[in-house]
């Protein structure tokens, strides 16, 4: 029933994991030397980077060993955070880490919300709602600090917001409710056709479906994060840039190149995805201060 015809699944894991890191780091690049167009090619790393952490969460074989490495990197982060803003010489450089939030916190909650919601027992399936309650609450405190219109939020520390408040956890979210999505398609097919539905389990087929299904959730969720800030706006100060973030959209292009192939997987690479982040910033900064100090 496969065939290698038709629409091209070229990019494995890997390669939509090295898009998402290029385009992060030059994201980074725009924010350290505010360069407008770099921010509007960085909108592209969130969906890629969180398209792949449902991915790991329904394709790890120790969900614990996995949760444990975004929980470490999410504490790391903090812990930086909370640096730059306490220690004098860090302080002086004025990075302003301290409104960027923690972006390993969305992928930890979200990989937690989807692995609550694959568990067979109804009451843990509810649990997902915790992760994405942190996350729009994180949402509403980053919004009111940036109003200022009640003060400093004191209520929810900065070092333990999410970068995109519940946009990131939702997105995780709506990635897995593709597969749910895609299952269901074809379970109503296999009804009106004969067709046994688990003839399309692990296909080629499935994979454009879910691709498919997960670019549109994408585009939905983007748009549903524009109106939101749009109308906060309208009452309330936003200072992150929820227009740009509109071009998340076009990493839709990419999800639908998925093959669902992990690639290329040394632990080498593995781990160093992960101590890339906080390497490449400390370089992208300290060339910076050097620049600036010019």
């Amino acid at each position: 029933m496969d065939t290698k015809r038709g629409f091209p699944l070229l990019l494995s894991s890997f390669w939509l994991k090295i898009i998402a890191i290029l385009t992060m780091t030059v994201d980074h690049v725009g924010v350290m030397f505010d360069i407008t167009p770099c921010r509007y090619i960085g909108r592209l790393a969130l969906p890629l980077f969180c398209f792949m952490a449902t991915e790991g969460v329904l394709h790890t074989k120790n969900f614990k060993k996995y949760a444990l490495r975004l929980g470490v990197m999410a504490s790391a982060i903090s812990l930086i955070i909370v640096a730059t803003e306490t220690i004098p010489f860090l302080a002086e450089l004025n990075l302003g880490l301290r409104y960027e939030g923690v972006i390993f916190l969305d992928l930890l909650l979200g990989v937690l919300a989807v692995y609550c919601l694959i568990n067979k027992r109804w009451y843990v399936k509810l649990l997902a709602i915790l992760p994405l309650a942190y996350g729009i609450a994180s949402f509403i405190a980053t919004t009111f600090d940036d109003c200022g219109c009640y003060g400093e939020v004191l209520w929810f520390p900065y070092f333990l917001r999410t970068q995109y408040g519940w946009f990131g956890v939702a997105l995780i979210i709506g990635f897995y409710l593709a597969h749910l999505l895609v299952r269901l398609f074809f379970k109503f097919q296999s009804n009106t056709s004969g067709i046994d539905a688990d003839t399309y389990k692990g296909t080629r087929t499935e994979q454009i479906a879910v691709n498919i299904v997960s670019a549109l959730i994408l585009a939905v969720m983007t748009l549903l994060y524009f109106l939101v800030n749009n109308i906060i706006e309208q009452y309330i100060y936003v200072r992150i840039i929820y227009h740009v973030q509109l071009l998340s959209i076009i990493s839709g292009a990419f999800i639908l190149l998925y093959s669902g192939a992990r690639g290329y997987n040394k632990k080498w690479f593995q781990y160093g995805s992960y101590l890339y982040y906080p390497l490449h910033l400390a370089i992208i900064a300290a060339i910076a201060a050097i620049v600036f100090s010019i």
